[in-house]
């Protein structure tokens, strides 16, 4: 089954919350639409991740789509817990403010997406947070998204 399910293709985003003055991000590719009426999106999050905590204390998250050239920061955020580190600080990522929640949207990402947690539900191993889309911006529409199939970075190529 593992080897099927490898052969999966996801998008490659930051999970981005805001919990007592810290911004924290999360790679994240257990992400999706799941509803057009009202606009719903799901991120799947371990309960030992530092960002589920926030995720259950503010109930509201931005989902980052991120561009090829940001492998690396999916890379450092992947790797590390913002229990230890202070990743937006690390990375001297660019922040804009948010249009309806408190956390901080990434500058140079394809889009990011403003949601408010509605309802969460346990998966297996990690726990599936549904959140109602609030606000939304598009930064690089042109840019294809960054994506990861078999543990490998690649691109979204149209036909």
């Amino acid at each position: 089954m593992k080897e099927a399910l490898r052969h999966l293709p996801w998008p490659v985003t930051l999970i981005g919350t805001y919990q007592e003055g810290r911004h924290n991000l999360m790679t994240a590719s257990w992400v999706s639409q799941v509803s057009f009426q009202p606009p719903l999106i799901m991120v799947s999050v371990a309960p030992e991740r530092y960002t589920y905590q926030a995720l259950m204390a503010t109930r509201e998250f931005a989902v980052s789509i991120l561009a090829p050239d940001q492998a690396e920061i999916a890379q450092f955020c992947g790797e590390r817990s913002g229990r230890e580190v202070d990743k937006v600080k690390a990375l001297n990522v660019k922040v804009v403010p948010p249009q309806e929640i408190k956390v901080p949207l990434l500058a140079d990402c394809i889009a990011n997406i403003e949601c408010r947690v509605v309802a969460h539900h346990p998966a297996g191993d990690h726990v599936i947070f549904i959140g109602e889309v609030v606000a939304s911006r598009v930064q690089r529409p042109e840019e294809r998204p960054l994506l990861m199939k078999d543990w490998r970075w690649g691109v979204y190529q149209p036909l």
